[in-house]
């Protein structure tokens, strides 16, 4: 009878480890699939990072071509007229003239007017987390009981009195031997 026993119980154990080395291998297949899926979010994130980078430098280009692009006038008279200093006009039409210069110009302008505005709205935002900022470390704070402030402000005011009367003893024993050395004052 002990002999059924006892192979029952290692038939048990055997069971129990082959369902608990089942049970690693799941684990670690789950570990490994969750580490895939994390290694693949970086690099969708590093991808997603450098397009935007790419988008930005390729905005700021943009931006740089526009502002330095010039209007060339189209007939040969006008380009020699310019080459001498002088501003023509290239349009046909019996309005105002209106030049090339003029445009880049109020181009140039309206940028100039786009970018202050964005650098005044990133400045309050910049104002804005300050604050945040500022409130957040407040909070942080511990601040000292009333009782410590009391005990603190007396030890404040002890040192002070204490230095104060040092200072009366010296200051009196240097008129003292400055009376001996000069003499007495002069009174009149």
């Amino acid at each position: 009878m002990s002999k059924s026993k006892s192979k029952s119980k290692k038939s048990g154990n055997n069971t129990s480890n082959a369902k608990n080395i089942k049970a690693l291998i799941n684990q670690n297949k789950m570990i490994e699939a969750q580490n895939a899926e994390a290694e693949k979010r970086k690099q969708e994130e590093a991808e997603a990072r450098e397009q935007a980078k790419r988008e930005k430098l390729e905005a700021e280009q943009a931006k740089a071509v526009t502002a330095d692009e010039i209007i060339e006038p189209t007939d040969n008279a006008a380009v020699a007229a310019e080459n001498e200093g002088e501003k023509v006009d290239t349009t046909k039409s019996g309005s105002e003239p209106e030049t090339a210069d003029k445009k880049d110009k109020e181009k140039l302008k309206q940028q100039k007017l786009a970018d202050k505005k964005k650098a005044e709205k990133k400045e309050k935002r910049k104002f804005g987390k300050r604050i945040k900022e500022t409130v957040s470390e407040l909070k942080k704070i511990t601040w000292p009981s009333f009782k410590d402030v009391v005990k603190k402000t007396g030890v404040v005011l002890a040192v002070v009195i204490f230095f104060c009367i040092v200072l009366l003893v010296f200051d009196y024993l240097l008129s003292l031997l400055h009376g001996l050395f000069v003499g007495p004052a002069p009174t009149e």
